[in-house]
C-alpha cells in the first residue's frame, strides 16, 4: 500500500480519486488501522461527512 500522507484532524485535504474526487474539506478523524479518513465536504450546500480511503487524499498546502 502506498505511504499515507501525514495528516492531523483539522488539516484540509483534496480527494483525488473515487466518487468524491475533487472535493476538499477538513479532516475530522483518521483511522490508520482501516486506512480510512473521515472529512466534511460541501454537497449541495450542506456539510456532509464522508469516509474515504487514506491513500485517495492529499493535504492542501497552506489551507
Amino acid at each position: 500500500m502506498p505511504s499515507a500522507p501525514e495528516l492531523q484532524p483539522g488539516d484540509t485535504v483534496l480527494v483525488t480519486d473515487g466518487p468524491f474526487a475533487q472535493f476538499t474539506g477538513p479532516v475530522r478523524a483518521i483511522d490508520r488501522e482501516r486506512h480510512r479518513v473521515e472529512l466534511v465536504v460541501q454537497i449541495f450546500g450542506d456539510d456532509t461527512r464522508i469516509d474515504v480511503p487514506l491513500d485517495t487524499v492529499e493535504k492542501v498546502p497552506n489551507a
